[in-house]
């Protein structure tokens, strides 16, 4: 009997005027995030995901010009131990790091920085914030910024990451002691899946020019994202339309400097830069690919392996694509962490 009258009261409890608004104002404002703006949904889960790996997030100090970047850290710097800096890829900033940095140690160094325009760092100021050698100058900025410019780094980069990675190992040469190059943006023996599917229709129609209508990697739509997330993982997630109508909202904040971007990107001259610079790259180095990979074909690796200085290791992921980050994040963070003791035990 006691434990009905207790039930009794519960349901009563419940049934309370105040109780009951609060939990339909509740449902109510869940819906509405759900259905008209899902794309503060995404940022909350953003935060959320950020804050699980481990990092701490920050921002710099403006400087002169007024320019401010944005940054993920975890762990902390030690006297004698490579810091590890990581460079995202194209449109996209900290978050991607977060499966892989979860997987890191909290007493290794890690620095992930959204570069110009990305994330939540200062859009380009001029033409040369956005060129990749002024993305490099910019990190020189940053590392002096955080007090890292004398700290011997594990520069990490992706695809475009991967690209301003080598510009910047290349340039400041005495700033890097070591470097991995993730499917790094450049041209390849053999094109990848998207350029040859979409290299006529470019080249006839458009002259040339990535637009918002035919370029994969800015999709509009949440068809169009889903059609992108295909072309970069190994593994296929069909998302929600919510979820990736959120997430294109979010995108096309930026559509003016992705398109900009891009289409550097696609230029004869940003495809050879890598190539051209390899032979300046004297630190010990380490190329990982995914073996599926239909953004950048994995033939580059041949070109890698034969003109990087001193190339170490390469490793070659299955069932992995461009996101390697995502498809394979426990596999990718093993391997970097290898490279990264071989090397740490030796400073």
């Amino acid at each position: 009997m006691e434990m009905l009258l207790s039930l009794v009261d519960l349901e009563l409890t419940l049934l309370n005027p105040a109780t009951f608004t609060v939990a339909t104002i509740t449902t109510l404002m869940t819906l509405y995030v759900y259905f008209i703006q899902p794309s503060m949904l995404l940022k909350a889960y953003f935060r959320v995901a950020v804050r699980w790996s481990g990092m701490r997030m920050n921002y710099t100090k403006p400087l002169p010009d007024g320019f401010q970047f944005f940054y993920g850290e975890k762990g902390y710097r030690k006297k004698g131990q490579m810091s590890i800096l990581m460079l995202h890829g194209f449109s996209a900033d900290h978050f991607m790091w977060a499966p892989v940095v979860r997987n890191i140690p909290s007493d290794i160094h890690v620095i992930v920085l959204d570069l110009p325009g990305h994330g939540f760092t200062s859009n380009p100021i001029n033409e040369d914030d956005i060129e990749f050698k002024g993305q490099v100058r910019r990190i020189r900025q940053f590392l002096d910024l955080v007090d890292l410019s004398s700290q011997p780094l594990h520069v990490v980069g992706v695809s475009m990451g991967a690209l301003v990675a080598g510009i910047f190992a290349s340039e400041c040469s005495q700033m890097v002691s070591a470097l991995t190059l993730t499917c790094p943006w450049m041209k390849t023996p053999f094109e990848s899946r998207i350029i040859r599917e979409n290299k006529k229709v470019v080249l006839e129609k458009y002259g040339g020019l990535l637009t918002l209508e035919n370029c994969p990697m800015l999709p509009q739509t949440a068809e169009g994202l889903q059609n992108m997330l295909d072309i970069s993982h190994f593994h296929s997630v069909k998302y929600p339309q919510q979820i990736l109508k959120g997430a294109v909202e979010l995108r096309k904040q930026k559509n003016d400097i992705y398109l900009h971007l891009v289409n550097i990107l696609i230029s004869e001259e940003t495809s050879l830069i890598l190539e051209n610079l390899l032979n300046k790259i004297k630190c010990p180095s380490q190329v990982i690919w995914g073996r599926d990979d239909w953004v950048v074909d994995v033939s580059g690796v041949d070109i890698l392996q034969e003109k990087l200085a001193n190339c170490q290791h390469i490793d070659i992921l299955e069932e992995c694509g461009h996101a390697v980050n995502l498809d394979q994040p426990n596999l990718f963070a093993t391997k970097v962490l290898t490279f990264w003791k071989s090397l740490n035990n030796s400073l």
